[in-house]
């Protein structure tokens, strides 16, 4: 009665009260005595939590049972928050019926809402119901790592095909669309903003009607930050009348997004009220030879109530026992999280894990993930042995392939201790009942605090699995902070304002080359895109919002527009080179293009300028070329450094299509007498930060400024020559099959398993889907979880039902 009664205040606190007490008293006593189905459903019925009704299968079945009155109460309720989303009718939460009604009329929307809220659930409805009908229609989906790529196109494409009737559901591309190319005249675009950049460089007449930026909040963060506010600037020039959907877990002040985009009616729309609750216990460990931990729960006023007291029997002395030995005794029989503070952090906990679990039955589930460790990684890779136990790690450099594995089995059941990393903080949607932490950090030695650590926690229960889940804190009050006491959102500072707020560091990058400082980057973003402004003729525009908001004075923002402008007469080149590398000097941009123009004095010369493609003879000669050049003008690197030559050799295996376990067997084999568990993570970030990132990021700079040199020589052919290198590096392959099907979410291995039995290898994305469609033997011969894969991106495909 008292959660009844509490589930009708509009009270936050009320609220969560009302759903404790309701779903406690039922997964206490159950149904058996007492009808506590049905009292738990009376309540989540007032509380508008219509999706916690499926939990249970007893309270899923209650509705019939209950008396007339309460079942009319509760078809109101249900009646009111209830959408047709296709042809099928969903209850929404207040929240997510809100959000649904605002982007269905069309409105620009800001959300703010925790991990469980249900907001990406709401996002893909509303794409998949906004391509119904079958006109041209073009989606950005802006997420903010590769790692999330295959995650958000999967289950776009799920969703999409699932609900479009007697209409084609729209293409899914994941990698820009070629110049020489058409876009599809119907498709969502998910790109990290790095290829959305080249997409919108690609094609100039491409507009799209609708934008979706997941994790906002990053606009905060650096060159990254800038990054997505440049894209997103371009997006809204090109069409006006674009609509835009910003979702991030915790952001104070919602309306900075329209701010700084100059768009005034981007609706702000949040939600504290999760659909799961939470449980703080703190574990203390009171004897650390023994492994005697003391348990306490945490109030919501901060109180702490003693719940237990346990015994581990094994020494709890470091931070790699405390976190195996305490999530072994506690989280049995259900799905864990353990939190860790980097990549070797996550496998020794791991393999601690497998110690302390002891044996376990290995289930087919378990074999295909070990197998797909083995394949795509090494077979000496310590997830192989993990995961044969049911225990696994999730770490950014891990090839996606992998890391779509390890997510596939926790969902499934396969594997019920996961050990991660910050990675998971980045929108990967892995919820457990429990999750563990032990003086987390973000970065290296920077403590995880406020929003991020609500973040995480929000990720402890699994809507329709469970009520409630639990964050165990460990040695609670030996960390350097309390985020139990942090708000739960945070102002929001993207990164252009930052910049100009800090003066003294952008007036020196405006003023010409500076060191290699970890935040650099960010400043020579900063510059590069107020210099953009300057160019436009908005720049006093851009500064007087940022003075008014931040409160800059008059004095510096005239000195950054003084700088700028005394800046724009020495580099000269045009923005649109320099935007597609905004976070590397634009001084050392200027130095690369006069360096290689005086280098181009003829035409002989001039061709030597353009990199060879990966199957040349002379490409490796090619490469150490190129990345020399990167290395001394754009890295200030010294002279006497040979990185750039073992970088080309790593760049051209891997464009030329090796295998990752044959690159980490060559390392091996030069370093015998390492830690193999050492030399493989070296190599996973080898291929991952140095060739996937570092070598992207100079070919991409080296292409664009050697294309505006040999145009501005007339060398135009020459310039139409240049490879499409950071593409192939990303995608490890130089061949259009396997570039094709790699965009359709294919991993990289499987795509190279079908490129052997392919007719052509120089088929788009639209022949693959045709060829896939209609060799059923080249697909049927793959693995389970290479096979999932191929089902997965023929979903592109379904024919309409009839």
């Amino acid at each position: 009665m008292s959660a009844a009664i509490l589930a009708c205040s509009e009270v936050p606190r009320h609220r969560l009260a009302a759903f404790r007490t309701a779903t406690s008293a039922y997964e206490l006593r159950g149904a058996s005595e007492l009808p506590l189905d049905q009292a738990v459903r009376v309540v989540l019925a007032r509380l508008g939590n219509f999706p916690s009704m499926l939990t249970q299968p007893e309270v899923r079945t209650a509705r019939d049972a209950l008396p007339i009155g309460l079942l009319a109460e509760e078809l109101v309720e249900s009646d009111r928050r209830t959408v047709l989303i296709g042809k099928e009718p969903t209850q929404l939460t207040d929240f997510q019926l809100d959000l649904w009604s605002r982007l269905r009329s069309g409105r620009r929307v800001a959300m703010a809402a925790p991990t469980s809220a249900g907001k990406s659930f709401v996002l893909e409805r509303f794409l998949a119901a906004s391509f119904e009908d079958p006109s041209p229609r073009s989606v950005v989906y802006l997420v903010p790592t590769r790692a999330l790529i295959t995650q958000v196109s999967r289950s776009i494409r799920v969703g999409l095909a699932g609900s479009q009737g007697r209409v084609a559901p729209p293409e899914v591309p994941t990698v820009p669309i070629e110049a020489a190319s058409t876009p599809p005249a119907r498709a969502v675009y998910v790109l990290t903003p790095e290829r959305a950049q080249a997409l919108l460089a690609a094609h100039p007449g491409f507009a799209a009607d609708a934008v979706v930026v997941d994790e906002a909040h990053l606009v905060a963060e650096g060159a990254r930050g800038v990054r997505l506010n440049t894209v997103l600037r371009d997006l809204i020039e090109r069409k006006a009348s674009i609509q835009l959907m910003f979702a991030s877990p915790g952001v104070r002040n919602l309306d900075v997004f329209g701010r700084l985009l100059g768009v005034p009616d981007v609706q702000t729309l949040r939600s504290r009220e999760p659909t799961v609750a939470q449980n703080f216990v703190l574990v203390r460990v009171d004897d650390p030879g023994a492994g005697g931990i003391s348990l306490r729960l945490v109030g919501e006023d901060g109180s702490r109530l003693l719940v237990g007291e346990l015994r581990l029997g094994r020494r709890t002395t470091t931070k790699i026992e405390k976190l195996a030995n305490v999530a072994a005794a506690l989280g049995r029989g259900t799905t864990n999280i353990v939190y860790t503070n980097g990549q070797s952090d996550a496998e020794e906990v791991a393999l601690e894990l497998v110690r302390r679990l002891g044996d376990r039955p290995l289930t087919p589930g378990r074999a295909e993930l070990a197998r797909v460790a083995r394949e795509s990684v090494h077979r000496d890779y310590a997830l192989v042995g993990c995961a044969m136990a049911g225990v696994a790690f999730h770490y950014s450099n891990m090839p996606t392939q992998l890391r779509v594995a390890v997510e596939d089995a926790v969902a499934a059941g396969d594997v019920d201790y996961l050990v991660c990393t910050s990675t998971l903080l980045q929108g990967v949607n892995l919820p457990a009942r429990n999750i563990f932490m032990f003086r987390p950090e973000k970065g290296q030695g920077i403590p995880l605090r406020g929003v991020d650590f609500w973040n995480l926690s929000g990720r402890a229960g699994r809507l329709l699995r469970e009520f409630q889940g639990n964050i165990f804190l460990v040695d609670y009050d030996d960390w350097r902070t309390a985020p139990l006491a942090e708000s739960r959102d945070a102002p929001l500072l993207p990164a252009l304002d930052g910049g100009v707020v800090r003066t003294t560091r952008l007036l020196s990058t405006i003023a010409g080359p500076t060191g290699s400082a970890p935040d650099q980057a960010g400043f020579d973003a900063v510059f590069i895109s107020l210099l953009g402004d300057y160019r436009d003729g908005t720049l006093p525009a851009t500064l007087e919002r940022i003075s008014r908001d931040h409160g800059v004075d008059s004095r510096r923002v005239d000195a950054i527009q003084a700088a700028i402008s005394t800046a724009s007469g020495v580099i000269r080149l045009p923005q649109g080179v320099l935007r597609q590398s905004p976070d590397i000097s634009a001084h050392r941009q200027q130095l690369l293009y006069d360096q290689l123009k005086e280098q181009a004095s003829d035409d002989l010369r001039a061709a030597a300028l353009v990199p060879k493609y990966p199957d040349n003879k002379n490409a490796y000669d090619s490469y150490c070329a190129v990345l020399e050049a990167c290395h001394k003008t754009l890295l200030g690197l010294l002279e006497r450094s040979r990185l750039h030559r073992f970088l080309a050799l790593v760049c051209l295996w891997w464009m030329q299509g090796r295998s990752l376990p044959r690159i980490v067997q060559n390392q091996l084999d030069k370093d015998p007498g390492e830690d193999p568990r050492r030399v493989i993570r070296a190599t996973l970030e080898l291929v991952e930060r140095d060739v996937r990132y570092q070598c992207v990021r100079l070919f991409t700079c080296y292409g664009a400024i050697l294309a505006q040199v040999l145009g501005d020589l007339g060398y135009h052919s020459l310039a139409g020559r240049i490879p499409e290198l950071p593409l192939y590096l990303e995608f490890g392959a130089s061949d259009r099959t396997t570039i094709s099907l790699m965009s359709l979410g294919i991993s990289r291995p499987t795509a190279t398993r079908l490129n052997g039995s392919a007719p052509s290898a120089r088929m788009d994305v639209a022949a693959v889907l045709s060829w896939l469609a209609s060799s059923p033997d080249a697909v049927s011969r793959l693995p389970p979880t290479a096979l999932a894969e191929v089902r997965s991106a023929m979903l592109s495909i379904v024919p309409p039902s009839r």
